[in-house]
């Protein structure tokens, strides 16, 4: 009610025609010639944009009032009014050549409206234009297992995922499920075939998504994000059965995903569903993105974990054994996210007060490492 009280206040001190057309300039916006993943719309405040070195302000658009804002809203949602009293309006939307992730809410004790827009390409690109190892093919050519990709939210997690997808698409056959919040990448057949579906609208949760996914005759099973025990679980027995599962963490390491999927069980059930991770687990991704040394690209660290051939299924269960494992790099081809920082300094891409910022744990190896760089 309060809420409510709020915002209409909030409308009788706007001015209740605008003749700017907002939208357009949004549009105009998100097709500038500058790096940037999102835009912040604030009423009655700057526009922002979070580029490779942070959040700026953008003096191309004047600031939005609320009528500007609604005009927006109404847009994504006719019954907005009433739905963002609810809770946060979270749209996709496609403004060519970009696919545009849109979450509007109230903030301020619901005295203003405000819009976060994630931007990402409508085609989703290669692994190589990510900047991820080649050796990932390894990862996704297995027909079964799971494959895990952490780190923290804006670190391009749905993009390395759709480079994946993308990757299968031009291999083989498959029949690849998505079980997305909001649709990230939408996917056009190749040699793959297609089931995308959006919780909260094809289905109410992630764990049902995934759960009739087991019936509709996947080969791949894509999950969003692993929120809570009964996804995991499902998961696990969707990788067990015989499916390549891809689904997303927030973790900080490739070990810390491992950690992190074994967390959502009590420890009555620890044992068995390490078991299962152990003879299902084919991989983890850790990535962070920095920005490039022209401060006008990113680009991406990424710690990988290769389990392809259960060449560590023995040491999921110890964190300091299996990141001890990653050291030694005994297979050759995974690699830590120290070894990838180091590389991305030596090669002049990243600075080193970047790099060293990127990592809190391991800082001071890093930086031994980085005393004989120039």
């Amino acid at each position: 009610m309060e809420e409510r009280r709020a915002i209409d206040r909030t409308k009788e001190r706007a001015t209740m025609e605008t003749t700017r057309n907002i939208i357009a300039e949004i549009i105009e916006l998100l097709n500038l010639d500058i790096p940037f993943s999102d835009i912040l719309v604030e009423q009655d405040a700057p526009v922002m944009v979070r580029g490779p070195a942070g959040w700026e302000m953008m003096g191309v658009m004047e600031i939005p009032s609320y009528d500007d804002i609604a005009v927006i809203f109404n847009a994504l949602d006719p019954n907005w009014e009433v739905n963002i009293l609810k809770g946060a309006i979270n749209r996709p939307m496609d403004i060519e050549p970009w696919r545009l992730r849109v979450n509007g809410y109230l903030a301020f004790s619901g005295g203003r409206l405000m819009m976060s827009i994630r931007r990402l390409p409508l085609k989703q690109p290669t692994l190589k234009a990510i900047g991820l190892s080649e050796h990932v093919r390894l990862m996704i050519d297995s027909s079964r297992g799971f494959i895990l990709v952490a780190g923290a939210t804006g670190s391009g997690k749905s993009t390395t995922v759709g480079a994946m997808v993308d990757c299968i698409n031009e291999s083989r056959p498959a029949h690849v499920i998505t079980i997305e919040d909001p649709i990230e990448y939408k996917f056009v057949r190749n040699k793959a075939i297609f089931s995308q579906r959006e919780v909260g609208v094809d289905c109410p949760t992630f764990y049902e998504g995934v759960r009739d996914a087991m019936r509709q005759r996947p080969d791949v099973i894509v999950i969003g994000e692993i929120r809570d025990r009964e996804t995991a679980e499902a998961a696990l027995l969707a990788a067990e059965s015989g499916h390549l599962v891809i689904a997303t963490v927030h973790a900080n390491t490739a070990a810390g995903s491992v950690q992190k999927m074994l967390s959502f069980f009590t420890a009555a059930d620890r044992d068995s569903k390490l078991q299962a991770l152990s003879t299902t687990l084919v991989g983890a991704i850790s990535q962070i993105l920095l920005p490039h040394v022209d401060k006008q690209n990113y680009v991406l660290a990424a710690e990988l974990l290769f389990n392809n051939k259960q060449q560590c299924s023995k040491h999921l269960g110890e964190t300091e054994k299996l990141n001890a494992w990653l050291d030694r790099k005994e297979d050759k081809i995974s690699r830590t996210m120290i070894d990838s920082l180091e590389e991305l300094v030596v090669s002049g891409k990243v600075s080193k007060s970047d790099a060293l910022r990127a990592v809190t744990v391991d800082q001071p190896a890093l930086s031994a490492r980085l005393k004989a760089v120039t």
